[in-house]
């Protein structure tokens, strides 16, 4: 089951959790997450061989690597891949996920290099050398992500701008392949990929996947036997919570609220850090995911969870060495407020809040109107829900005042978090800007990749000057799962952090 339509399955600009969840399984990188989460060798034949102090690495490519129309993945592959997603007439979403880790990304993402000069290169047909800024421990796990998946050149310009949205328009060279969806299909199947080269560990023939936006509806579903997985939420869980068939995790996702400072010089009312204050506060964050959540969701005060990201000097929990940045406050949040507002001269204001059409997030949009106008005189808030691809593309266009979002993350590092909002990010779309952000941000993917405890410390400030210093965001919560699934359903992975891997699933 999913809760919204695939926009897109191009691993190059994906820009959102569905459509990285589609890539996860129809494509597959140098590496790739095993049932425990950690990655293991995948087009890679074997361990690269590492050079120039942990900067150069040469990688054999699996000789029985190939695409489904059974032509090999080559080196050449991967270094077309990763030039598009650094280009910028490509404005990738996630091209600066390489920025200060492949060698010149940075510079050729602001323009001023060619993106031929970019640290990758292929030295024959299955041997591919990465040069890297510098040494980057997380550095196997970012291979594992869509970002750095490889593509294959004539696909692509065959296809031209369809390419992506359709499954005739794609080649695959993961574990399955997408067939009968068009980014409009509320429904499409994967069907076992013959060309995989580990073929013989996919068990499932065929897996098919239908969208459907309502709880309730989704229960009938599953219990006419039609769906084997299906989310819960709020009085769905309280209903479930002792069946056999139940289950709960937390996750690694980050949900939050975006508030539109303005762009292209244009400055809009949240360009005023009280009244961002004052809106950031005003929420009772308990009451929502206690409430109308129920699934193990656990109120957020930060921008990075809790529970994933650990100190290197002592172990201590990143989240709570950081503690409550933009905690609930709704008296300091009136007081700040009210500020703004003689700020900018006016009495009342009034914001729209755009955010998806699912059945639980119009209820967390409701819920979320009510508590800051009740808490916060003087503001009246607009829902615009709308389907999930629209909200998506007022995100990237930054089409909004407030947008309902998060992040679930790409890897086990808080740097997955923070570098969405450094200046210029494709991910930021919020009009901020802090050059010392930036210099914290870029300092621990760069020149203290090796030192731990000062990158540790560094990402720790950076975070404060993103909501204690600015309040970019409004936390609200660390996502949970509520869901039901049955026992036949056997090897769904689903990690606290990454998307999905469908690659051992299989009935029973």
């Amino acid at each position: 089951m999913e809760t919204s339509a695939v926009p897109s399955v191009n691993p190059i600009t994906a820009d959102n959790s569905v459509s990285f969840r589609v890539v996860n399984q129809i494509f597959e990188g140098l590496y790739r997450l095993d049932k425990e989460g950690k990655p293991e060798l995948a087009m890679a034949k074997a361990e690269p061989k590492v050079t120039n102090g942990g900067k150069t690495f040469v990688f054999e490519i699996r000789e029985d690597a190939k695409w489904s129309d059974g032509s090999p993945v080559t080196a050449a592959d991967f270094e077309y891949a990763w030039k598009k997603v650094v280009d910028p007439n490509t404005a990738a979403a996630y091209g600066p996920q390489m920025e200060e880790v492949v060698k010149n990304a940075t510079q050729i993402l602001k323009g001023k290099l060619d993106p031929d000069m970019l640290g990758i290169k292929a030295l024959g047909e299955k041997k591919l050398q990465i040069d890297l800024e510098n040494p980057v421990p997380i550095f196997k796990e970012l291979l594992t992500t869509g970002t750095f998946f490889p593509q294959k050149e004539a696909q692509m310009k065959k296809a031209g701008d369809r390419y992506g949205t359709n499954s005739e328009t794609i080649l695959s060279n993961g574990p399955y392949l997408l067939k009968n969806w068009d980014s409009t299909k509320l429904s499409y199947d994967y069907v076992k990929n013959p060309t995989y080269w580990d073929e013989k560990n996919v068990k499932a023939k065929k897996i098919h996947v239908t969208v459907v936006k309502d709880t309730n509806a989704a229960l009938n579903l599953y219990n006419t036997g039609k769906l084997d997985r299906i989310e819960l939420d709020g009085d769905f869980v309280k209903q479930f919570k002792k069946d056999k068939e139940f289950h709960e995790m937390t996750t690694g996702r980050s949900v939050y609220m975006k508030m539109n400072q303005g762009k292209d010089g244009e400055k809009t009312d949240l360009a005023n850090l009280n009244i961002r204050r004052g809106l950031a506060m005003a929420i009772n964050k308990s009451g929502l995911v206690d409430t109308l959540l129920a699934n193990g969701s656990k109120p957020l005060d930060g921008a990075v969870p809790g529970g994933i990201m650990f100190s290197p000097a002592n172990g201590e929990d990143f989240r709570k060495l950081n503690g409550s940045l933009i905690p609930y406050d709704k008296e300091a949040a009136k007081a700040y407020f009210e500020k703004g507002l003689r700020e900018l001269g006016k009495k009342e204001l009034t914001l729209t809040l755009t955010a998806g059409d699912t059945s639980l997030i119009k209820k967390q949009t409701e819920f979320i109107q009510n508590e800051l106008e009740t808490n916060l005189p003087g503001l009246t808030v607009k829902l615009k829900n709308v389907p999930t691809q629209v909200s998506f593309k007022a995100d990237v266009t930054q089409d909004f005042e407030l947008l309902l979002g998060g992040w679930g993350g790409d890897y086990q590092d808080p740097l997955t978090y923070l570098n969405l909002f450094l200046t210029g990010s494709p991910g930021n779309h919020t009009g901020f800007s802090n050059a010392k952000y930036d210099e914290l941000v870029l300092s621990a993917k760069g020149k203290l990749a090796g030192e731990a405890n000062a990158r540790f410390d560094a990402l720790l400030s950076a975070e404060r000057i993103l909501l204690k210093d600015n309040a970019v965001l409004i936390p609200l919560y660390q996502g949970g799962r509520g869901y039901l699934s049955k026992d036949s359903l056997k090897d769904y992975i689903a990690y606290p952090i990454g998307a999905e891997n469908y690659k051992w699933m299989y009935k029973k």
